[in-house]
């Protein structure tokens, strides 16, 4: 009788026991069950928000072409859409980028202007981080160091092909501008014009510091050992200048200061300056003809005041 009541309350112990485990089993489905329902509306609310982001640029940018086509000055339809860099991207009627071009573009960082509407930051000389990219024994020259890179292999792939190209000026610091600038108006004012026409003058030659490709660290004066000089349009003449005019684009290179387009620039007609604005802009700018005022304002990037409202540097 004993033995029976033992093995009664024993067996009683195991069935709550057991009960209890099945509690906590229990417990447990329901927690993983509530984690796998969370995860999936997660990643479901997640999928909608992608389509309702999606749908939002794609309204985004057809209001902006709706808005471009009825408001332009030039009747061009412009495509406005956000790149991959965080810069605004647009495109004029026949130079308008897909989404699948957009993906393609290189170094849009690079793609701004510098010139007297549109001077650089005041801290970008200190922020510019810069590499060595050609030595003459005598000086050295430096470029800014994300495109640097871009510089080296254009000049070893000429010498491929027997063109000996040269740096005669690359980047160069706020301070430097500021003498190379003042420099050039002293020698006007030494050959007898007044200092007001020595400045006008020379800001057709020379950027104002700030005001300078040069200070950018993106824009190389070259030449060849065929043949070096400021004074005169001559390089256009040279094997060089032919070679860069098919290739630099290769390499993100455009000539910055073409010839006819000086009241565009502001600057003459300088068949050595060439800047780095990306393999896929530069491709885009050589190919229509324009020079970078021009395409900006073909695209919608500049103000009345020829000040770029979009692709602006830092």
């Amino acid at each position: 009788m004993e033995r029976n009541k033992k093995m009664a309350q024993q067996k009683k112990r195991r069935k709550k026991k057991i009960s209890k485990q099945a509690l906590i089993l229990r417990w447990i489905m329901i927690i993983i069950l509530v984690l796998l329902i969370w995860f999936a509306v997660k990643k479901i609310a997640s999928a909608f928000k992608k389509v309702d982001d999606t749908a939002s640029v794609t309204s985004s940018v057809s209001s902006a072409s709706t808005s471009q086509t009825s408001g332009g000055t030039d009747g061009t339809t412009d495509s406005i859409a956000d790149d991959p860099n965080g810069i605004v991207i647009g495109a004029g009627d026949d130079m308008t980028e897909t989404t699948a071009e957009q993906e393609n573009i290189d170094n849009a960082w690079a793609m701004f202007l510098v010139n007297n509407q549109n001077p650089l930051p005041d801290d970008y000389d200190k922020r510019i981080k810069v590499k060595k990219v050609y030595s003459n024994g005598e000086r050295d020259f430096e470029f800014d160091e994300r495109a640097a890179d871009y510089l080296i292999n254009m000049f070893a792939a000429a010498k491929k092909d027997g063109i000996n190209l040269t740096v005669n000026s690359s980047y160069r610091t706020i301070e430097y501008q500021q003498f190379n600038f003042d420099r050039s108006v002293q020698q006007r004012v030494n050959n007898g014009m007044s200092y007001d026409e020595a400045v006008l003058d020379t800001e057709k030659e020379v950027a104002y510091p700030g005001k300078s490709e040069h200070n950018a660290g993106l824009s190389a004066d070259i030449f060849s050992d065929e043949y070096v000089s400021f004074d005169d349009d001559g390089f256009k003449n040279t094997k060089a200048y032919a070679w860069l005019m098919e290739n630099a684009a290769d390499y993100g290179f455009i000539l910055r200061y073409p010839e006819g387009k000086e009241d565009e620039t502001g600057i003459i007609y300088e068949p050595w300056h060439y800047r780095f604005v990306g393999v896929y802009y530069a491709h885009k700018v050589s190919e229509s003809g324009l020079c970078l005022e021009e395409y900006f304002k073909a695209n919608g990037w500049l103000d009345e005041n020829g000040t770029a409202t979009q692709m602006t540097a830092f």
